[in-house]
């Protein structure tokens, strides 16, 4: 088949569309389709007012500071203890890791506040 039958083919099948296309857009609409009534339902309640009571509000205790025995107070200093330590330890730094798991984490900086002494303590365990 050549080129030009080919847009010719195409040309055909295009002009049969368009045709298709606007026999579809004058064609009578379909009959509308019923919807069944709501039913109805039954009356609402009147619902009550609520009464105030009394209500005793104990606010929480005051978060209490970490006590721990580590030589860091936060994140940053927690880090930087690691990392010296992973290179002191040479080839037993990889151990951290297993201080770190036994602890319930995997990645250095997920460890909490409240475990900054467990993971002292483990690390130098290790030295």
């Amino acid at each position: 088949m050549s080129l030009e039958q080919k847009i010719d083919t195409l040309n055909n099948t295009i002009e049969k569309l368009i045709a298709t296309l606007e026999q579809m857009s004058v064609a009578p609409a379909a009959a509308p389709i019923e919807q069944p009534a709501p039913k109805k339902k039954a009356p609402a309640k009147p619902v009550e007012e609520a009464k105030p009571q009394d209500v005793v509000v104990e606010e929480p205790p005051a978060p209490q500071p970490v006590v721990s025995d580590a030589p860091f107070t936060d994140a940053s200093g927690m880090t930087q203890y690691v990392m010296q330590s992973y290179k002191a330890l040479g080839s037993k730094g990889i151990e951290i890791q297993t201080v770190l798991n036994n602890l319930g984490y995997t990645n250095i900086n997920d460890v909490k506040p409240e475990h900054y002494g467990q993971l002292y303590a483990g690390v130098e365990a290790l030295k």
